[in-house]
Order: structure tokens, then C-alpha cells, then sequence
């Protein structure tokens, strides 16, 4: 079973300037198809109250993640992020100018109103502009967002629904897929067909790993789109770090981010909401993609991937862990990170001179080599010439006549004349 739940703001919250605008809401999914309970069917008739009371603080989980800090860095720009779920309410003033139409998969229609209030959430946690009166900001705020409505009206949410929306949103443009499902759909050959189809057109798809809830236990349960290899699986964690349920053996989570009272904007009004649940903290793991995405254009979906998890804030020192895997996701550190397995991922520096030689090669040698054999041959030159200038005048002096080694010189006597034994001695 799956269970998800919009919050009730604690009385700390409330008393900080936060409305309630939403109901308690519970989901069951089978296997190929996740159905609402009786209550939720009788709750999806009922649209989410509109919200006009703001938080004047940031929150905790947007505090933990230093949202602010990497605003000055990079808001997202030029990023589209897909938001599967319910629909996103355009006239939310945290989203104007901000959402795109859309598709609902059901009817063919658009996909930019929100009744049920979900996918404006998480969207929200995405892309939320501020908003005068308001301290709540998107992480990536200047991220533009498609709406997928795969629910029902009745509240359930199958895999072929899923399946085509993950379609659509890959084939008009997006590169990050937030699969803010609430209630997960069971696995099926349409649904894992369209996770590689984006897998394979560079795209990165999150998905919340869903928990089975009891009366004093939850714990993590396998579910899908997040089981499926290329997809990141996120889990939930509290304003502590802590992890808002147990792991289970060979359910994999890949990270995890803020799912406990975080706040959101509402599908209608300007007030601000509170939700909790692996999905919402879907919508941080994939407003972070989308920053990493605009400022390392020329990662791919693996690479965007790998640095999410490098970079994530580990609570453990075995990796992955069954309930955070590599860790909390960390905003900052994912764009700015240096990671020395990235090869031509930055962007460039620019050009400037360097003082250092360059690394010689053969193309580089032939100045230097050329120098060096005109002086060589120059050497040579004055060697040669040197040599025959002595060898002409030494010539001339003696007529051109080959020279001889001197023969011994014979004893001096006494008849010696003077003469003689000068001319035996310069010869």
C-alpha cells in the first residue's frame, strides 16, 4: 500500500502565519494501478481551499538545503521541468508567467489548472516566484513548468496514464521529470518502456520511493516509476535529517530531501500550504537537477545524476543507505562543485596567455631544429674556410712543394760549417 498525506501546519507553524488549505488525504495502490480509498474518492470531488495566509520566515527545509545561497549562482534558467501529477494551477500568483499549458493525458485538454493541489505543490517547491508578504521562494525559480494531469477524477493514477505523460513531457522539450505522484502506480512493460525512452533522449526522471504506513510504522515499499533503473529514487527526511521512514531491504533509494511540513504554495490564492511525503521531496531532488542542468549544459542525464549523488550531504559512511541512499540532496554543492571525473563539463575559462611553455610535439619542433642546424652549418662553414685560408698561404710560402716530416738531424762536428747546420735546422 501507499500512503501520502497533505499536513496539518503544527501549532508552531500555524502561529508563524501559516493557513491550513488542505485536507488529510490517504491513497491505496494494487499493483497495476494505485485506486483511492473510499475517502479519497469522496475527497477528489473537493477542490483545496484557497490559500491567503503566508509564512515571514524561511523554512526549515529550504534553510537545510541553503536555497538562498545558490540563487546567487544560478535560478534555472532556461530549464523546463515536467510535473506529473495533478495538473498545475497557472493562476497561483508564486507560479505566474511560470507554467506552460500542458497535457492531461486523459482528455487531450490542458493541464494548467490544479483542483486536488499536488502537482501546483510540488511544482511550487520548483519554481515559485516570491511573492509580496511571503518568505517562500522555488528553489529554482527561474525554471519554467510543464503540467502532466495523469489522476483521475476520482483520484487514481495508472501506470499507462504515467506512462504517456513521461512521453509527452520528454517529446516537448523537458529535461528534468518530477513524477509528484502521491499514490505510485504498480510496474508495467508501457510504464518502464517510456522510463528508458527518456533515458535514452538525455532526460532525468525523479520519482518518490512510496511507503506502507501502519499505526506506529511506516517503511520504505518497492514502487514505480522509482524502482526502474535511470529513474532517481527519493526518500523523505525530517528537520532534523532524520529519515521520515524505515529502510527496507532492496527497496533503493537514491536520495533523499525535505518531506516533512514543507511548505508550498496552494492552487489558488497567494497564501503559502504545508504537505509531507516522499513527494514533495521529489520536487527538491528535481529543482536541484534543473539548476545543475542550467549552469553544466553539456552534462548528460547520468553525469546530472552522478554529481546529485556525489555531492549529496551523507548522513552515513556505507553508501548507499536503505533510507537516504547517497544522502541529502544539496543544492549549492551540486552546481558548484569541482568533480575531477567530469571532463569538459564547466564551463569554459576564458582565454588568456600563459606563461608557461607549451608541451613540445612533433608539429612544434621545426624553428628550433631549423635554428640549430643553421648554426651548425655556419660552425661548419668557418671551420672549412678557416682551413683552406691557412692552407693557400702555407702553400704559397713554399711554392706548393709537399711537405716532409724533418729527417733526423745529423751530429754536429767540427768541420760543420755554420751554414750547413742552419739549413739542416730550418728545413
Amino acid at each position: 500500500m501507499t500512503r501520502s498525506r497533505w499536513a496539518v501546519f503544527p501549532a508552531a507553524v500555524r502561529a508563524a502565519g501559516v493557513g491550513l488549505a488542505a485536507a488529510a488525504m490517504a491513497v491505496l495502490a494494487p499493483a497495476a494501478a494505485a485506486r483511492a480509498s473510499p475517502a479519497t474518492r469522496a475527497l477528489a470531488s473537493q477542490c483545496v481551499a484557497r490559500a491567503s495566509r503566508t509564512v515571514d520566515s524561511t523554512s526549515w527545509a529550504q534553510s537545510m538545503l541553503g536555497a538562498g545561497s545558490v540563487s546567487a549562482v544560478t535560478q534555472g534558467s532556461g530549464q523546463i521541468v515536467a510535473v506529473i501529477g495533478t495538473g498545475v494551477s497557472a493562476a497561483t500568483p508564486a507560479l505566474s508567467g511560470a507554467v506552460l499549458g500542458g497535457r492531461n493525458v486523459l482528455t487531450g485538454g490542458p493541464a494548467d489548472t490544479d483542483c486536488l493541489g499536488e502537482g501546483t505543490f510540488a511544482a511550487g517547491i520548483i519554481a515559485a516566484r516570491q511573492v509580496p508578504g511571503s518568505a517562500f521562494a522555488g528553489v529554482a525559480p527561474a525554471v519554467r513548468i510543464l503540467p502532466v494531469d495523469v489522476v483521475t477524477a476520482s483520484g487514481n493514477v495508472t501506470s499507462s496514464a504515467v506512462a504517456a505523460g513521461i512521453r509527452y513531457a520528454v517529446a516537448s522539450g523537458a529535461l528534468v521529470v518530477d513524477a509528484a505522484l502521491s499514490a505510485t502506480p504498480g510496474p508495467s512493460r508501457a510504464l518502464l518502456a517510456a522510463v528508458r525512452y527518456a533515458s535514452a533522449r538525455n532526460v532525468v526522471v525523479i520519482a518518490p520511493v512510496a511507503i506502507t504506513s501502519g499505526f506506529t510504522t511506516s517503511a520504505n515499499q518497492v514502487s514505480y516509476p522509482a524502482a526502474y533503473p535511470g529513474v532517481i529514487a527519493v526518500s523523505a527526511v525530517g528537520a532534523g535529517g532524520s529519515p521520515a521512514s524505515a529502510g527496507t531491504p532492496g527497496v533503493r533509494v537514491d536520495l533523499a530531501a525535505p518531506g516533512v511540513q514543507v511548505v508550498s504554495t496552494g492552487p489558488s490564492g497567494p497564501g503559502d500550504i504545508a504537505a509531507s511525503g516522499a513527494w514533495t521531496a521529489a520536487a527538491f531532488v528535481a529543482a536541484t537537477a534543473a539548476l545543475v542542468r542550467s549552469y553544466h549544459p553539456q552534462l548528460t542525464a547520468q553525469e546530472v545524476t552522478q554529481r546529485l549523488e556525489v555531492t549529496a550531504d551523507r548522513t552515513s559512511t556505507a553508501v548507499p543507505d536503505l533510507q537516504v541512499g547517497y544522502g541529502i540532496v544539496d543544492p549549492y554543492a551540486a552546481v558548484t562543485a569541482v568533480l575531477p571525473e567530469e571532463s569538459g563539463a564547466r564551463r569554459p575559462a576564458p582565454d588568456l596567455p600563459s606563461p608557461r611553455l607549451s608541451p613540445r610535439h612533433p608539429g612544434s619542433t621545426w624553428p628550433p631544429t631549423a635554428a640549430l642546424g643553421v648554426l651548425g652549418a655556419s660552425a661548419v662553414l668557418v671551420i672549412v674556410v678557416a682551413t683552406g685560408i691557412w692552407v693557400i698561404g702555407h702553400g704559397r710560402r713554399r711554392r706548393w712543394q709537399p711537405s716532409a716530416w724533418p729527417a733526423p738531424r745529423p751530429p754536429v762536428t767540427k768541420s760543420d760549417s755554420p751554414s750547413e747546420a742552419s739549413t739542416v735546422r730550418h728545413a
